[in-house]
């Protein structure tokens, strides 16, 4: 009989990157394990599960009022005063060989509800380190040493948890599970995917394209931000305001997103922290030179400077403004840059990122 495993998230409704990784994990190892995924809302998934997995929900959802802090605190404090007596109930019908928790506030219900116990508790990190408020970055330095591992995708990072004695292994994510082919670049097109908050900063790249079309730069160039979020009326707004409706255009996710990877030539990313950057993974896939901050920590582990796109310092949207420019401008160094992406997305071996998942389990 396979070992069983429960996965233990918040929501798998949104189309962010945590919930895609978790997925593809899930069908990954569902080979191998019999996986349950428990939630908090509504056992719906924005992305396809293999039909073998489990499913199910605690029917108490997490909402978050993203405009006020107390308000999240509160939510938070609620979520884990309910959710640790219903995991416990959950818990008292169902046994598991291994648990896979993927935040500190899940991390923190289910101590309380069961321990953290080294021999069959794994954490996986999806933020960089200064990502985190206090409040989190307390629980982690509580109860993340008490797990059997702790997943981290990027070097950076694995070395930073290593040093503060976390049981910290380094293990990339899996490719999204997409059907991959090299972009054409024949369509004057610049993509952006996230989700439309704070942390993500598209609003640099709006204004970074304003200064770009209002230079005369790229009037026969078009950016396309994927997403949905707190922030998507604020950047409608400026749209408006600064008459770059024929310049900017914003589509909702969708599950098929290479669709829009294909139709581009560019990947921009303006995230002030990424605890890997799944889509620039899923840009290089598709052969697109990158653009992105070197913010903590991902991006500098999937882009290589002046060679599959440019890393520009931190909040520095004049660099980052010449780098988009200089792509646009030579189509030569696009096209060598595209090249150098496609290869190297060649070389992201899934078989031994799943046989080193299996090392961790067995």
């Amino acid at each position: 009989m396979n070992k069983k495993i429960l996965i233990y998230f918040n929501s798998l409704m949104p189309s962010g990157g945590i919930e895609r990784v978790i997925t593809t994990l899930a069908n990954k190892i569902c080979d191998a394990y019999d996986v349950t995924i428990l939630v908090k809302d509504h056992n719906k998934s924005f992305y396809d599960l293999d039909y073998r997995i489990h499913f199910t929900s605690l029917n108490n959802e997490l909402k978050f009022d993203m405009k006020s802090k107390l308000s999240r605190f509160f939510s938070a404090l609620n979520s884990v005063i309910e959710n640790r007596k219903a995991i416990n109930s959950f818990l008292a019908n169902h046994d598991f060989d291994y648990y896979y928790l993927a935040h500190p506030l899940n991390v923190l219900e289910f101590h309380l509800a069961r321990g953290i116990r080294g021999k069959d508790t794994i954490i996986s990190e999806h933020g960089s380190p200064d990502a985190y408020n206090l409040i989190y970055k307390a629980i982690k330095k509580w109860l993340y040493p008490k797990a059997k591992q702790y997943i981290v995708p990027t070097k950076t990072d694995t070395n930073y948890y290593l040093a503060k004695n976390f049981p910290a292994v380094y293990l990339p994510h899996f490719k999204s599970d997409l059907l991959y082919e090299k972009a054409s670049l024949k369509k004057n097109i610049a993509l952006s995917i996230g989700r439309f908050t704070e942390v993500k900063q598209q609003i640099k790249l709006l204004r970074i394209w304003n200064s770009l079309v209002k230079k005369n730069k790229t009037k026969d160039w078009q950016l396309f931000l994927i997403g949905t979020g707190e922030l998507k009326k604020e950047f409608e707004k400026y749209i408006e305001e600064h008459n770059l409706q024929e310049f900017i255009f914003i589509f909702p996710p969708r599950q098929d997103v290479e669709h829009y990877y294909k139709k581009a030539s560019l990947f921009l990313l303006s995230s002030k922290t990424e605890g890997f950057g799944m889509v620039l993974l899923e840009a290089i896939s598709f052969g697109l030179p990158c653009v992105s901050f070197d913010c903590p920590s991902g991006p500098r582990d999937i882009i290589q400077n002046n060679k599959n796109g440019f890393l520009v310092e931190l909040d520095d949207e004049k660099s980052f403004e010449e780098s988009v420019l200089k792509l646009i401008e030579k189509p030569d160094l696009k096209s060598r840059m595209s090249v150098q992406s496609f290869q190297m997305s060649k070389t992201w071996d899934d078989h031994k990122l799943l046989q080193k998942w299996y090392s961790i389990l067995n």
